[in-house]
């Protein structure tokens, strides 16, 4: 043990280190680049030729807010093994699909990464784009549902930045390749409740918070009134940043009144990494179907209420009448509790252990916690056996980015005849769909379902059958 903690502090001087070789002058002259395409992550990329340590080279070129066809002049920032980061400089030609950015904070905001590109042509690169990691693994779709994306400030959940500096505070989002903290002023994507949210936080912060205080605000609204006169609920998280000054006790005391003046569903805050409620007049609830869930602070929640619908409609389409399926990273049971009327019995797996615990007080709550078996585990770690994946008739998998290989393998080896699968990752959705596929699941069709308006994220749902 003393070795490995004397060696992971010079690991972490050589990432550091080499992240400063990476950086390019500030004075670099600009280069001229056309853009061929959109990359995974959101930027267009073009080939340069790039003269670095008296070496040149062809290099891959990142530019944020670039189009397919552009001719552009950029500023290279950075330089590592994937290619040259740069800014844009000046547009000298540009693309039929680029359009006016609907939202001031574009392009500094990191909350969006398409506001200068045509709706329509978002859509179909990313329909293309689940459809390209598909065929490159070789396996071969049934059938393309019908693309679906959320409405303009639908966005019912949101992490933003504060920070208090000495005569001001900013609460928002990340600026692209930068460290600064941007209010997202004229959002589109956001919900007016978490936009409000943001404003009165930022107020409050500015009055209440001393300088240096930097913590970060997992809001999540709420679909279910809690008494009061709002119909829209918020539950807000505030987590202070690691060696930020903790809460005093003036600070909670403020922040409790804050809230209640502003009808939220509930504050929690952060104490020693748990969360610790100052402020709920009611339990908090979100229905999952018929049933609902007192969601933990700071929970995962889809991103959109009418997203969320779409996916657990798919799911209940694949799974259809069964006798016992597993929900593999159930969370809280977004996907798996609208299902309870149409299956005898339900396990349900995640390693959050409070949030499986919400997950089964909502259903011992509507009568049907006899139905429900939770499994606290680290699904990456210690995957469902085939041997313990035995008394099941079918699966849902809602993995995160990294996709669940492991437990796909053990599905793959065992005798369930379904498995619906949702994944935020076109990648790794592939990956895991490839293990299925060699071991005789058959991909019905795929459904892309776009949460996350102007950004490079989507989400798949896939419906395998042996």
């Amino acid at each position: 043990m003393a070795r490995q903690a004397h060696q992971r502090p010079n690991n972490k001087r050589i990432k550091k280190s080499n992240q400063k070789k990476s950086q390019l002058p500030k004075n670099s002259p600009p280069i001229n680049v056309t853009i061929s395409h959109i990359g995974g992550r959101g930027d267009g990329i073009g080939k340069v030729q790039y003269i670095h340590n008296h070496i040149q080279a062809e290099h891959d070129i990142f530019v944020p807010a670039s189009l397919p066809g552009e001719r552009l002049s950029v500023r290279p920032l950075s330089l590592n093994t994937q290619g040259i980061k740069a800014q844009i400089v000046e547009l000298h030609s540009t693309s039929p699909d680029r359009q006016e950015p609907r939202c001031e904070a574009f392009p500094a905001c990191g909350g969006c990464r398409f506001q200068h590109w045509e709706e329509t042509a978002i859509r179909i690169w990313k329909q293309n784009l689940a459809i390209k990691f598909l065929n490159q693994v070789g396996v071969n779709i049934g059938n393309i549902k019908p693309f679906y994306q959320s409405p303009l400030n639908s966005r019912r959940r949101a992490s933003f930045h504060l920070k208090c500096l000495s005569n001001s505070t900013i609460v928002g989002f990340r600026e692209q390749m930068g460290q600064h903290i941007i209010a997202p002023i004229g959002c589109v994507v956001l919900h007016p409740a978490l936009l409000a949210l943001q404003a009165q936080l930022q107020q409050f912060s500015s009055v209440h918070f001393p300088a240096g205080f930097a913590a970060t605000a997992h809001a999540n609204l709420l679909d279910q009134a809690t008494g009061t006169s709002n119909d829209e609920n918020i539950c807000l998280y505030l987590k202070p940043i690691p060696g930020a000054q903790p809460f005093t006790s003036d600070m909670l005391i403020k922040l409790s009144d804050w809230a209640a003046s502003n009808s939220l569903a509930r504050l929690s805050v952060a104490i020693h990494d748990s969360p610790m409620t100052l402020f709920a007049p009611e339990i908090p609830i979100i229905s999952f179907g018929k049933i609902g869930v007192s969601p933990p602070p700071g929970t995962f929640l889809q991103a959109t209420r009418d997203g969320e619908a779409l996916l657990q409609a798919a799911v209940a389409e694949i799974i259809g009448p069964a006798h016992q399926i597993v929900d593999l990273f159930a969370g809280c049971g977004t996907l798996s509790l609208p299902l309870l009327d149409q299956v005898v019995g339900l396990l349900a797996v995640e390693q959050d252990a409070i949030a499986l615990s919400t997950l089964k007080a909502g259903a011992d709550a509507a009568g049907l916690g006899g139905r429900v078996r939770t499994d606290a585990r680290n699904l990456f770690d210690a995957p469902l056996t085939p041997n313990e994946l035995t008394p099941f008739d079918k699966a849902i998998l809602d993995p995160p980015r990294s996709g669940a290989a492991a437990q796909c393998q053990m599905l793959a080896e065992s005798k369930i005849s379904t498995v619906a699968m949702v994944s935020c990752n076109p990648s790794s959705f592939a990956r895991d769909a490839r293990i299925l596929a060699n071991a005789g699941f058959k991909l019905n069709w795929v459904q892309v379902v776009d949460q996350f308006l102007f950004s490079n994220h989507l989400e798949i749902v896939g419906s395998f059958d042996r």
